[in-house]
């Protein structure tokens, strides 16, 4: 039987854009386990698994210096828009405790904004706050800017000092998203698009003359929404990033159908339509309003992921133990970001542990998910901590193609005429100019279920190396999962091999990512 073959066409000199760091951040929620439970640790957690600062050291260590996530989104989510951040800073013995509306929790408020700046200090992160638009006002909103980063001797600047042990430096949160997910009738506080626009351009002014530095994200939908279009046309003097959400493996779909596995890693083609079409409103939005007058808006995709809402539910705190496929959909969904590396600039994996999370946690341990590998390695190789200076490079890929069932239904018919390519890909160029360690990082998923490729890559342009490295994820069954019995039954293995003029196997359902020496 004749193995299947595609082609990659790389040259290096076709770069698309240079990598942000920030498409490796993460975020968090007040929700199920992550936070209590996650972040911070249990009753009976033991005292060498807690920092000095109360934190779960375990945790911490993996977000911080195994996924080296840039940029954390906090406090949600959902969870934002009844979250009243007054109620979490001050001596945690007067934080009142509260209903939680999003979910149907409760909640203690001992972790609040002074608890997660020093999390957030202690996991090298930057912070990101999300605005409650839906109980907040305008007020709170200023309140909370003036707490974080104000300079002079104010009142909430004042009591930040008081609660941060009466340091006098500000906490210079830099990101600020008005709001989440606000055309959601999910959402406290649901408004229309034009309602969110008028509201939102009010905020922006307002918060922009407390403190012109800081980053301002609008809140959009998928990108593919007429309530993506309102919004950047009214948002787009104000706002430098503008956000979209996307899950695979969400959504109404006849379950008796035997597709689970090509709607989990197929999916991120709709997010890429979404990021598409998103570029081409703000492009829109910038023509109305006048290219002088408006801003160069970039995207955040600030919560992505894998979520089937049937496994992680309310009911369990949205915790669901993900299979070898879903860890191919997360590959793709990186591939993705990569692709469109000059238009976005931060995305937000959702969430960070315990919760549709990399990272599950027992008051006494962890263990890492399928999904965590694809994110670790795309943070270490492919413009994140290990692969500063990483370019985004164009590619050409000659693939058959996967004709059938999809999540969204539209993604094989608008998305790809003709249907997806099985194998997919993306390719950074890291490493400067004129450096000994400068390479080329080719991300390589096969998203078929039972057939293996054998994958030419065809370079333009530099000498052929001798010797490759090629880090695989692999199980020889697609639903394998993780345990704290099995913690390494999908993991990665590393091998060095021969060029072979550029001849690699990619067995069936599998992630390899390729690191090539570059000479001219």
């Amino acid at each position: 039987m004749t193995t299947p073959s595609a082609t990659v066409q790389i040259d290096p000199t076709r770069i698309i854009s240079p990598v942000d760091r920030r498409l490796y951040s993460g975020f968090i929620e007040h929700l199920g386990r992550c936070i209590y439970g996650g972040l911070v640790p249990d009753e009976s957690t033991p005292k060498e698994l807690i920092t000095s600062s109360g934190f779960r050291k375990d945790v911490l260590e993996v977000i911080r210096d195994e996924l080296h996530v840039p940029v954390m989104r906090w406090p949600g989510g959902n969870y934002a828009s009844s979250y009243r951040w007054k109620d979490g800073i001050g001596p945690r013995n007067l934080r009142p405790t509260r209903p939680e509306l999003a979910w149907g929790g409760i909640e203690s408020n001992h972790f609040g904004t002074d608890e997660f700046i020093r999390w957030c200090r202690e996991a090298n992160t930057e912070p990101y706050i999300c605005l409650n638009m839906g109980t907040g006002t305008l007020e709170d909103a200023l309140d909370w800017l003036e707490y974080c980063n104000g300079t002079r001797r104010t009142y909430w600047a004042d009591q930040r000092r008081t609660n941060n042990g009466g340091r006098d430096e500000p906490y210079n949160v830099k990101y600020w998203a008005l709001g989440n997910e606000m055309y959601g009738p999910w959402q406290i506080g649901q408004l229309s698009a034009a309602e969110y626009t008028a509201k939102a351009q009010q905020w922006a002014h307002a918060l922009k003359i407390m403190d012109p530095s800081i980053v301002l994200i609008s809140c959009g939908q998928c990108g593919y929404n007429v309530w993506d279009a309102t919004i950047l046309r009214g948002l787009v003097k104000q706002v430098d990033l503008h956000s979209i959400h996307g899950y695979t493996s969400f959504g109404d779909r006849d379950r008796t159908e035997d597709a689970e596995y090509e709607r989990g890693v197929f999916g991120p083609e709709a997010a890429e339509k979404g990021i598409e079409i998103t570029r081409s409103l703000i492009e829109l939005a910038r023509i109305e309003i006048g290219a002088t007058e408006s801003r160069p808006v970039k995207i955040a995709f600030d919560e992505w992921g894998a979520w089937d809402e049937t496994i992680g539910t309310p009911e369990n705190g949205l915790e669901q133990h993900y299979t070898l496929r879903d860890a191919l959909g997360v590959a793709s969904w990186l591939n993705v970001f990569v692709r469109n590396a000059d238009i976005v600039k931060m995305a937000n994996y959702a969430q960070a542990v315990n919760v549709i999370a990399p990272i599950i946690t027992s008051p006494t341990g962890l263990f890492k998910q399928p999904i965590f590998h694809p994110l670790r390695l795309f943070a270490q190789f492919m413009g994140g901590a290990l692969g500063q200076g990483s370019s985004s490079l164009q590619l050409h890929v000659q693939s058959p193609c996967y004709e059938g069932v999809t999540l969204p239904h539209w993604i094989g018919t608008v998305r790809r005429e003709g249907g997806c390519k099985w194998i997919d890909a993306s390719a950074v160029l890291s490493g400067s100019s004129g450096s000994p360690e400068r390479s080329i990082r080719v991300a390589l998923v096969n998203r078929h279920k039972t057939e293996s490729f054998a994958v030419y890559l065809n370079f333009l342009g530099p000498k052929a190396p001798t010797e490759i490295d090629i880090h695989e994820m692999y199980h020889q069954d697609p639903v394998a999962k993780n345990s704290f019995e099995e913690p390494e039954n999908v993991k990665v293995e590393k091998r060095s091999e021969a060029w072979n003029d550029g001849r690699i196997v990619l067995k069936k359902h599998s992630f390899v990512l390729v690191c090539i020496p570059y000479t001219l």
